[in-house]
């Protein structure tokens, strides 16, 4: 038996091995099989190797930080000639792209893009409000939402939801409470912050503990042990339960009776913003951007009788092409450029009809 368990003991020890010496060429190789096995690796150890490999290739460490958003915002609109309205949107790639896309159709048209990858509606909805001072009347307010992100309105940042490109950016949780919203809003919010806390247990430590308790994609699969990541077996392991955590996770958030009251918080989001965009002298304009995935919410469904009600302007892409029609996806699940400008048209007859109430 002594004998047996040796031999165990020893090939466990050779397969570390082995498995050490392979992360160790994948290092000095690199490639695309390099790139492969780093989706495994924990957040933590993709966030390090971010900052100490900044020209790495999906480098997301500074990206849609809100505190230089706003900073950059105010830079610009203070260069701006205040005689001339812009349309401000608010919302990721989705939206900027239907956006460009009706600045193609009329380049008289003038644009400002404030956007974060893949963004949930806590954080376009959170732009939007911050950059309030950096809006002027008759200016265009664009509020992008994103059917396959609507979820994420339960997290804090990309890097609980997103486990493969987890963009560190943070962005506030909102319940409801009265008949309002509450903001539980993040410890850290710029990238120098974010910097501070990973080397700094006295505000690491903190913020680490709010995403646990707070935020409701926060799995110990994608952030426990990140010393693990030396190996290329165990990172396949992590993302294999990490992303099938969030899977769970997500499914219990859109459920009937979920954790997490997403579509009323969606409601009260857009009430808000018609209201605030209008009593500035702005014209509101809702972009419900539905994705590819049949499992993803029914925009139109759960916001429609909101936006009636408030007879706000928007664009609602299933209204215009069957979002079941792969055909009309790029492969990295984008529309194509035929798709959003048909999406653009329809945007700037929007424009052209002004504020429906």
């Amino acid at each position: 038996m002594r004998r047996q368990l040796s031999i165990i003991g020893l090939t466990i020890l050779a397969l570390l091995a082995m498995d050490i010496a392979v992360g160790a060429a994948l290092e000095v190789k690199g490639g695309g099989l390099a790139r492969y096995f780093d989706y495994g690796r924990s957040v933590p150890g993709k966030l390090d190797r971010w900052i100490a490999r900044p020209n790495t290739k999906g480098n997301m460490f500074d990206v849609a930080w809100r505190s230089e958003m706003i900073e950059d915002s105010a830079v610009d609109f203070a260069a701006e000639d205040p005689a001339l309205p812009v349309v401000r949107g608010y919302g990721m790639s989705f939206a900027n792209q239907i956006l460009r896309a009706s600045q193609d159709l009329d380049p008289d048209l003038r644009i400002v893009l404030r956007a974060g990858p893949s963004a949930s509606p806590n954080f376009t909805y959170a732009a939007f409000k911050q950059d309030r001072a950096n809006r002027r009347p008759g200016d265009v307010a664009v509020l992008g939402v994103l059917s396959s992100s609507v979820a994420a309105m339960a997290s804090m940042s990309n890097r609980t939801w997103n486990f493969e490109q987890p963009a560190p950016f943070s962005y506030p949780i909102y319940w409801p409470e009265g008949d309002n919203l509450r903001a539980v809003e993040p410890l850290v919010n710029s990238a120098a912050a974010e910097r501070a806390a990973m080397t700094d247990p006295t505000l690491g430590g903190p913020w680490q503990a709010q995403l646990a308790a707070e935020d409701l994609f926060h799995t110990p699969y994608a952030f426990a042990a990140p010393w693990l990541d030396v190996l290329p077996f165990a990172r396949q392991v992590r993302r294999a339960l990490a992303v099938g955590d969030i899977r769970r996770r997500t499914a219990a958030i859109l459920a009937e009776d979920g954790p997490y009251p997403y579509a009323e918080v969606l409601r009260r989001m857009i009430r808000d913003f018609v209201a605030t965009a209008r009593a500035d002298g702005q014209m509101p304009v809702v972009f419900l951007i539905q994705g590819r995935d049949r499992a993803d919410p029914d925009l139109l469904a759960i916001t429609g009788s909101t936006l009636a009600a408030l007879n706000a302007s928007y664009l609602a892409t299933a209204e215009l092409v069957d979002p079941r029609i792969l055909s009309n996806f790029e492969p990295d699940s984008h529309y194509t450029a035929a798709t959003n400008r048909i999406f653009a048209a329809a945007f700037n007859s929007i424009m052209t009809q002004g504020d429906a109430r």
